[in-house]
């Protein structure tokens, strides 16, 4: 039997252990308690697949110059957001290989044609300004007949209308994102100037611009003589040319979207490397996409993509009447002491030249061909022998031009907004031949629809349902 002493000591003994080891649980609660407030404000939300899973308010999809300018107006309304490419790097794709041109007097469309001489001249595919690779017309062939249809003129009218709320604020939502990067003499106020070799090509587009006067577009008409004055370079004896002197332009694209991307990440803005084919809807608001991290969870994703976001968008049962305008570009050298002074367009020839850092840039017009077809040589041959003719050109600076896919839908509008089915699920993809010059704008109204304010403008052309 046990004396009265040693039971007491022993339950002691055990009162002591049980409250020792409630004093390690709760330490153990307490220091767990403050990883998860950790990993909570970091991002951490635990691990799927061997991978880290984090969460974000807004997942944008494409480090282009429009998913940049987006993933910034974001920001601005508050949000958190993550951008996520495929590249390790921003505007490395289409936004690269523009002719840097800021156009706010870009908003009449380029239409296709309706009258059949007009057609025939491109049917024979002998034109500067526009090729296309046979093989691509079969799939291309049901976006190119909604193209042809949305030209008429009623149709334009309505494009037009349309377009002017964002080509009108294009220059000063650029200037303010580029002023709080620190960039804003990167914008040249050069102008462009569209040269004419034919006085019927001068004398029609001379009229239109004059014509579009109401719409407050400002524009020189200027003489051969005025025109050798502006570019002393030019070798041609020309009709005349039109010099649009409200347009902007920049030496480097490729260099806005690294300080756009700089100024993003300096506000808070996560980058990752990541695969948008990966992207799931988990239900609604409920997204995941996987990147060479982690597991990226968000409530909202903003497909950014351009010439890629059709592929992504099919996966949610959306089919677009999505086509590519392709373009090439190459850089010389110049044996004229004097330089091209700004950016020109040999109109009748088919090409524009600007300068760049690289050199003078050499940009293509239209090439219908597939998004991934190969290379084609044909319009740079056809161009740079005219090009030369032209203007003094030096040295081609690379072995193989760079080509790029502009985004189009046949009406030669944006996609902007919500998808109607997908909750949570944003579109800003589609801008044709205007992405640099409409990103920023696109980037505010995207943004101000998604904070629930009045947005600057009504964004109901620009939604899915005029293609469904």
């Amino acid at each position: 039997m046990c004396s009265s002493n040693s039971v007491q000591q022993r339950a002691s003994h055990r009162n002591l252990t049980h409250f020792s080891q409630r004093e390690k649980c709760s330490e153990v609660a307490r220091r767990f308690g403050r990883l998860i407030d950790l990993c909570w404000h970091s991002g951490y939300r635990g691990s799927e697949g061997g991978l880290v899973v984090s969460q974000t308010e807004i997942v944008v999809l494409g480090a282009g110059i429009v998913g940049l300018c987006s993933a910034l107006q974001l920001q601005r309304q508050g949000f958190e957001v993550t951008l996520i490419d495929r590249l390790p790097g921003p505007g490395r794709e289409t936004s690269h290989g523009n002719a840097g041109l800021i156009q706010p007097d870009g908003f009449p469309p380029i239409l296709f044609p309706r009258d059949w001489k007009t057609f025939a001249s491109y049917a024979t595919n002998r034109r500067n300004d526009c090729v296309y690779q046979f093989s691509a017309l079969w799939k291309l062939a049901p976006a190119l007949f909604k193209y042809w249809r949305m030209s008429r003129t009623s149709s334009a009218e309505r494009i037009v209308a349309a377009n002017l709320p964002l080509f009108t604020s294009c220059v000063e939502d650029h200037m303010d994102i580029a002023q709080e990067a620190g960039v804003q003499d990167s914008f040249r106020s050069s102008g462009w100037t569209r040269v004419f070799r034919n006085e019927s090509s001068f004398e029609a587009y001379s009229n239109n611009i004059r014509a579009l006067a109401g719409y407050g577009v400002n524009a020189e008409v200027l003489s051969p003589s005025e025109l050798h004055q502006l570019e002393p370079g030019i070798q041609i004896i020309a009709a005349g040319a039109v010099r649009l002197t409200d347009q902007l332009s920049l030496a480097s694209p490729l260099k806005l979207s690294k300080a756009y991307f700089d100024l993003f990440l300096k506000n808070g803005g996560r980058f990752e490397v990541g695969d948008a084919h990966t992207l799931v809807m988990k239900g609604p608001l409920q997204y995941a996409v996987r990147t060479q991290r982690q597991n990226i969870e968000s409530k909202h994703v903003v497909v950014c993509m351009g010439p890629w976001s059709g592929d992504i968008l099919k996966h949610f049962g959306i089919h677009l009447p999505l086509f590519v305008k392709r373009g090439y570009h190459v850089h010389f050298s110049t044996t004229n002491k004097v330089g091209l002074r700004h950016p020109t367009s040999d109109a009748d020839g088919g090409y524009s030249l600007t300068p760049m850092d690289e050199g003078i840039r050499l940009n293509t017009g239209v090439e219908f061909a597939g998004r991934d077809s190969p290379h084609s040589n044909m319009q740079l041959a056809r161009v740079i022998p005219l090009a030369r003719e032209f203007f003094p050109l030096g040295d081609q600076r690379e072995a193989t031009p760079w080509v790029g896919s502009r985004p189009c839908l046949p009406d030669m509008l944006p996609l902007i907004g919500p998808s109607p089915k997908h909750p949570g699920l944003w579109f800003s993809f589609g801008h044709a031949h205007h992405g640099l010059t409409l990103a920023a704008s696109t980037g505010r109204l995207l943004a101000e629809m998604m904070k629930g304010v009045t947005p600057f403008t009504d964004p109901t052309p620009y939604n899915l349902a005029r293609f469904q």
